[in-house]
């Protein structure tokens, strides 16, 4: 009798496991959806005289798409960086929109500020292994000295809170994960690494 109740208590949660973050996901969509396309579809009935249900979504989509259109050529660069300009010039606006940018740049490949590899570093001891996201690489200066570190951001709370650390290029271990596949390994706690590794030392590999 146990073993019955036990296997239908696996079998439940394994069920769980697949159900709550499609309906988590599904519940944000709708959350969403109904948070745009309730600002814009009363803007667009007044302008076609019809309800349209999705249109406002539909139309944030596509001005997404057409801003990123306009970041790829140079007169689009220019507006982009006016209106930036004048966002900075907004007392509150200026302390919280480069902080999101950078935030949002971190995790996009085409950006030349986003996360550059996986790594692995022994954090926040010897012996234990931490997976980080190599960032950049510093000279430090002390006196006539000056040492390479390699600035490695080590997520402590899913993805968004973390740690920037300092490492020397050999304490730095270079994955063969892509970056999409770092921040699959981060977000899902752990659940989706591999069961081996390939890694060399950054030292070696630059």
């Amino acid at each position: 009798m146990e073993q019955i109740k036990g296997a239908v208590r696996k079998t439940f949660f394994a069920g769980l496991v697949v159900v709550v973050p499609i309906i988590i996901t599904a519940l944000a969509f709708i959350w969403l959806f109904q948070i745009v396309d309730g600002f814009l579809s009363p803007v667009f009935h007044g302008m076609l005289g019809i309800q349209v249900p999705g249109l406002g979504l539909l139309v944030t989509i596509a001005l997404i798409f057409i801003t990123g259109l306009l970041a790829k050529n140079v007169l689009g660069v220019r507006l982009l960086q006016f209106i930036q300009g004048l966002l900075m010039r907004l007392p509150l606006v200026k302390k919280i929109y480069p902080m999101i940018r950078q935030l949002v740049e971190a995790f996009s490949p085409a950006s030349s500020s986003s996360f550059k590899r996986v790594v692995l570093v022994e954090y926040p001891k010897k012996g234990i292994f931490s997976l980080g996201f190599l960032t950049n690489e510093v000279s430090m200066h002390r006196s006539a000295e000056r040492t390479h570190y390699c600035s490695v951001y080590i997520p402590t709370n899913n993805l968004y809170i973390g740690q920037m650390a300092l490492f020397k290029p050999e304490e730095v271990i270079v994955t063969g994960f892509t970056i999409e596949e770092g921040l699959k390994i981060v977000l899902s706690g752990g659940t989706s690494f591999p069961s081996s590794i390939t890694g060399q030392n950054l030292k070696s590999d630059s």
